[in-house]
């Protein structure tokens, strides 16, 4: 009997140890994973801190153009637009030389009244587009500012920029002898535009008084013309 029992309790023993010894494996396999899973988790987050935490790379700064070069840019540029305002006198002072030349041609004997007419609307057609083209240079010349002037005070030996300030300074005459020109050229043309409502007496005596102030402001215009002739290139 004692015999027995003694069998029985080796048997449970036996199986006992075996199920704890399995237990214990099985626990121990359990945490050390999940041991590993947090450590790599740990490992990835600081790495993932750390690479935000790095300061970038930044490009390098562009390093800030010339003063001078910026300057004498913008100083070219202003003479370009006055150039502009140049070529657009040219034009507004060939046709109202015209213009008023007829009347005085008709009023030498060299001309029929048939051939004034045609000088006059001639010369007329290209009115609007002469007044057009030398407000738009006009406009562009004023946005400009005083470029040449604020160049010169940056750059007071550079070669170009005293070139284009020298030319500048001449076109300046033809700027404020064609804008003259061409008031007197816009103010004939509305003359023109408004003849079947006017009084024909004073529409006369306005006419002669353009045709007379034309004989100043035209040969004003050509003296500052040629003066720009003689004056440097700007580039």
């Amino acid at each position: 009997m004692l015999t027995g029992v003694i069998a029985v309790l080796a048997i449970v023993l036996v199986a006992g140890g075996s199920w704890a010894v399995g237990r214990m494996l099985s626990s121990d396999g359990s945490s050390d994973t999940t041991a590993s899973s947090e450590r790599s988790r740990s490992a990835a987050s600081s790495t993932s801190a750390a690479t935000s935490d790095a300061p970038s790379e930044t490009a390098s700064p562009t390093p800030t153009e010339d003063p001078a070069a910026e300057a004498r840019s913008a100083c070219v540029a202003q003479v370009k637009a006055s150039d502009r305002i140049a070529a657009a006198a040219k034009n507004s002072a060939a046709h109202w030389k015209t213009h008023t030349d007829a009347y005085l041609q008709k009023v030498a004997g060299k001309a029929t009244f048939e051939q004034t007419q045609k000088v006059y609307a001639a010369s007329k057609a290209f009115g609007l587009a002469d007044e057009k083209e030398f407000a738009a240079a006009t406009k562009q010349y004023q946005a400009t500012g005083k470029a040449c002037a604020d160049a010169v005070a940056v750059a007071p030996d550079d070669p170009t920029i005293t070139a284009c300030s020298t030319r500048l300074a001449a076109l300046d005459k033809v700027r404020v002898t064609g804008t003259t020109v061409q008031s007197e050229w816009s103010l004939h043309m509305r003359a023109m535009a408004g003849k079947a409502h006017a009084d024909m007496g004073a529409y006369h005596q306005a006419w002669l008084k353009a045709v007379g102030g034309a004989q100043k402001s035209i040969p004003a215009y050509a003296a500052a013309a040629a003066a720009v002739a003689k004056a440097p290139a700007c580039a």
